[in-house]
């Protein structure tokens, strides 16, 4: 007898995998809790607030956390807060033991810190930064990572690139050379390979608002598009200029340029340098020879050669030389007496009209940097001639989803000044929220102001605006948006609010993951007998009896010479009458009446079985009514069960003789 075992291995197969998915249930309920949601990219490098449910947060506040230059010392930001007790004790290590930062305030009786310091990775890694603060009462917080980014944690790489311009501005349509009420247009592009966010100043010439700049991507994907658009009636020479960086201060890169707007008498002189073609640097005393071409309808009577910083703004401009002849068109430029930085040449050309045409155009850049000791600043210290905005969050990129987002930014003043925090204003909605906003002084020369709404914002798209000062008297004002989703606040939270009672989500996922493992607890018992049990059936074959005959309701087909067919034409078949001799008796059509039967002779009319010999004549087998018209409906049934016991009997026959 042979049986099959398939059955019971997929059972063995099926009790395997139950026990699996019993001991793997606590793994995931653990993993959901530390996560505290479904997405694993974020973890706890979300950007969170200063609250009681997190007292202590690290921040870089100038590059992306999760590409940061191997070797270069960019700073970190903590903030700190306990309002149940003062602060103790903070440390920050790099999960290796490695301490980073510690400080005591036991002397101090503080409840709110906030401290920077430098961080120098020095292998290509990622780096689980970590830290606890500690309060007079013992109590130990965690110190949490925070940013804008949507990243995984900190990590540094071998090369952080700097951001590129893509475009220039001798793509300007029609020209950068106009006349008045003529439409000046440029796009400006730039990228970032590291997808860091690019920081961008726009300055125009001081006092002139007619070019508009209209922001379409503002680089918080390492994308950056701004279109300037505008006319003017009033001729000039107008100054560009747009510098870019990354948050590293050595990613500085800017694009100057200039706008000739002319009067249709009288067209402004074309001045173009020609030399230097691309941006150099200085390591050594020297001079940079300087070369220039120019075209006017008219006599140019004198040029004038300057050198800046910042050549948006002419009061930084230099002078080298103010009455070069009109007829010379090169010059050596002294740079020994400079100091190290970025610097552009200018070149004034002035015709002889009245009133006077006057072209310009500004050099690339130019960077001193000689082997003199420079004091030691961290390599994320961007300073420019200008005050700036940076790291504004949330972007018009980011998908917000909590209607009480955090809104900060980076003020950072002009080179050498202070930022001066009262002149600090700060607008939500076109609404002044100013007396709301928390400041955290990251360095004299750097703030970062953050604004938590009280109340949940409404959803669709919110401006804010972000005004200040330095001690130079330099100013800067952003404007830009942010958008948030349909989803409510509640979904982003950290509690649930139920009957008015707020009770913490990892609460009450403890609590729903242990009803689950306890119902899992009754059901798996009640499941393991019902995957035990065998429902299969064992098949058996009997070698020596023949197969039986399957059921079936469909009449065989009988050959002439089967037993049971010669039985069966003996015992059913009656003979047929033979009607070639029969006279009518009249010529009248009557109703033919069914010919009696006897009922001992045909138990039951039977169904018709025809079969075919081999001569090829048809037979009819079986009870055959004299008339069709007449005949009742054959069980056929009844008459495949006489047949199979006939069937039977013959093969039991042949068996005992056998035997």
């Amino acid at each position: 007898m042979n049986r099959t075992h398939a059955p019971i291995k997929r059972k063995q197969k099926s009790i395997l995998l139950t026990f699996l998915l019993i001991l793997t249930l606590p793994i995931f309920i653990f993993t959901l809790l530390e996560n505290r949601s479904f997405d694993f990219r974020n973890k706890a490098f979300e950007e969170i607030e200063l609250s009681n449910l997190n007292p202590c947060i690290i921040t870089f506040p100038n590059v992306n956390p999760y590409t940061i230059q191997v070797n270069s010392t960019v700073r970190i930001q903590v903030d700190g807060i306990s309002e149940n007790s003062t602060i103790k004790e903070l440390t920050i290590t790099d999960g290796s033991s490695n301490i980073l930062f510690t400080k005591s305030y036991e002397d101090k009786m503080v409840n709110r810190v906030s401290e920077s310091f430098p961080y120098t990775p020095l292998v290509a890694r990622a780096y689980n930064l970590s830290g606890n603060m500690k309060d007079i009462a013992g109590n130990t917080f965690s110190c949490v990572i925070s940013s804008p980014y949507d990243i995984k944690g900190v990590k540094a790489i071998s090369l952080n690139s700097k951001p590129e311009f893509l475009t220039s501005p001798r793509d300007s349509i029609p020209s950068q050379s106009i006349q008045v009420g003529d439409t000046y247009e440029y796009t400006l592009e730039a990228k970032d390979v590291d997808q860091d966010t690019i920081n961008y100043i726009y300055s125009f010439t001081k006092g002139e608002e007619w070019l508009e700049s209209t922001i379409i991507d503002d680089g918080a994907d390492g994308m950056l598009t701004i279109k300037f658009r505008g006319s003017t009636k009033k001729a000039g020479s107008y100054l560009a200029n747009v510098f870019i960086h990354d948050g590293y201060s050595k990613h500085l890169s800017s694009q100057s340029w200039v706008i000739s707007v002319s009067n249709k008498e009288n067209d402004n002189p074309t001045v173009t340098i020609i030399d230097p073609s691309y941006s150099i640097v200085i390591n050594e005393q020297g001079t940079v020879p300087l070369k220039w071409e120019v075209e006017d309808k008219n006599q140019i009577i004198r040029y004038e050669i300057y050198i800046s910083q910042n050549p948006v703004n002419e009061t930084t401009w230099e002078p080298i030389d103010t009455n070069v002849p009109g007829t010379q068109t090169n010059y050596t430029v002294d740079l020994n007496n400079k100091e190290d930085g970025a610097y552009r040449l200018i070149v004034r050309a002035i015709d002889d009209q009245e009133p006077a045409g006057v072209g310009v155009d500004i050099s690339e850049e130019i960077l001193i940097s000689r082997n003199t000791e420079s004091p030691e600043k961290p390599d994320d210290n961007v300073e420019l001639p200008e005050p700036q905005i940076i790291n504004m969050s949330p972007t018009s990129k980011d998908e917000v989803k909590n209607n009480i987002p955090t809104i900060k930014a980076s003020l950072i003043a002009s080179e050498g000044a202070v930022v001066q925090d009262s002149s600090i204003i700060f607008k939500l909605d076109d609404r002044d929220v100013t007396d709301e906003i928390k400041i955290n002084e990251v360095e004299e020369n750097q703030h970062t102001v953050i604004y938590i709404p009280p109340s949940g914002l409404t959803n669709g798209v919110h401006k804010v605006s972000i005004y200040f000062e330095d001690s130079n008297g330099g100013e800067r004002e952003v404007e830009w948006t942010f958008s948030i989703g349909d989803e409510s606040a509640s979904s982003d939270s950290d509690v649930f609010n139920i009957l008015g009672l707020e009770i913490p989500k990892r609460t009450l996922y403890i609590v729903f993951g242990g009803i689950a493992l306890i119902a899992l607890a009754i059901i798996v018992p009640l499941l393991l007998p019902l995957i035990w049990k065998d429902t299969s059936k064992e098949v058996s074959k009997n070698t020596i009896l023949p197969d039986s005959i399957p059921p079936t309701t469909e009449i065989p087909v009988i050959p002439i010479s089967s037993p049971a067919n010669k039985l069966t034409q003996e015992k059913f078949l009656a003979p047929e009458p033979d009607v070639t001799n029969i006279e009518p008796e009249n010529e009248v059509i009557a109703t033919t009446s069914p010919v009696a039967i006897d009922a001992k002779e045909i138990e039951e009319p039977k169904e018709e079985i025809t079969v075919v010999d081999s001569s090829g004549q048809t037979t009819v087998e079986g009870i055959t009514p004299m008339f069709e018209d007449s005949q009742p409906e054959p069980d056929l049934e009844n008459l495949y069960d006489q047949l199979k016991e006939l069937e039977e009997k013959e093969e039991n026959k042949e068996k005992d003789t056998t035997s």
